[in-house]
């Protein structure tokens, strides 16, 4: 098997006495989907954040495509990070700039496109998610779900090598819940890494290529999304499904 392109070893995070990762071991190989799920506070958006330097975890190792980072090497976490693409459940798109320089912001900054080729782009891949007649307004002309997929393509933007998805659909209503799942199902299908931190359990079985359930910190089990769904082997990741299905 390839080498991962993401891999995390003996991961702890501390926030006082509150230990919210206890020696967490993950990998991600490219064009994996690896859907991670749990209760609330057991660590999942946690550990993603981690995993692109937005939180530095207290001890533990982070190699990216091959390249051990430095856990407090701030200048590898800004070198690294255009590789690996971040998407949050609340959109985090600059509300005075529009759709199209939200899109370009980022690429022509940090010299990956020119304004014309980062422009070019940013249309190409709102075309592709429904929202090409958007481009030059501002985001609170928007409903929640086409920021939502603003936000996906914008990370798009920078031609990441993963994405990690922070619970992308929490904040949104269930009519439009369908079509920012819609769009990452299509990022599956071209083969696309991603990490995805959620509460959608029927996306998780269905495009997911492995589950990982968290509890208190640490990851109780990982596998192959049916046989987790179907045949839990622990109780707890049992009681938490059911949970699910009741509610």
């Amino acid at each position: 098997m390839p080498e991962p392109l993401i891999s995390a070893r003996g991961l702890n995070r501390h926030y006082g006495a509150v230990q919210a990762l206890v020696d967490v071991d993950l990998d991600v190989h490219a064009g994996e989907v690896v859907s991670i799920i749990g209760p609330s506070g057991s660590g999942k958006s946690t550990l993603i954040r981690c995993l692109n330097g937005l939180e530095i975890p207290t001890s533990g190792t982070i190699t990216i495509d091959g390249q051990p980072i430095g856990l407090r090497d701030h200048r590898a976490w800004t070198r690294i990070r255009p590789d690996v693409g971040m998407v949050f459940q609340d959109y985090t798109l600059f509300p005075h700039l529009t759709v199209l320089r939200n899109m370009t912001l980022a690429p022509v900054r940090r010299g990956r496109a020119s304004r014309a080729e980062a422009e070019a782009n940013a249309m190409e891949l709102l075309a592709k998610v429904g929202l090409a007649d958007k481009a030059h307004v501002h985001p609170a002309e928007l409903s929640g779900g086409q920021q939502q997929r603003v936000a996906i393509v914008r990370a798009l933007a920078m031609k990441p090598k993963v994405l990690l998805f922070d619970e992308p659909t929490s904040a949104l209503d269930p009519e439009t819940i369908r079509d920012v799942l819609e769009v990452m199902q299509q990022l599956a299908r071209e083969g696309m890494t991603m990490v995805v931190v959620t509460h959608e359990i029927g996306f998780a079985g269905e495009v997911g290529s492995r589950l990982v359930f968290m509890e208190r910190g640490r990851i109780v089990e990982e596998g192959p999304p049916r046989q987790l769904l179907e045949r839990p082997a622990s109780r707890r990741l049992a009681d938490f499904l059911a949970h699910l299905i009741r509610h």
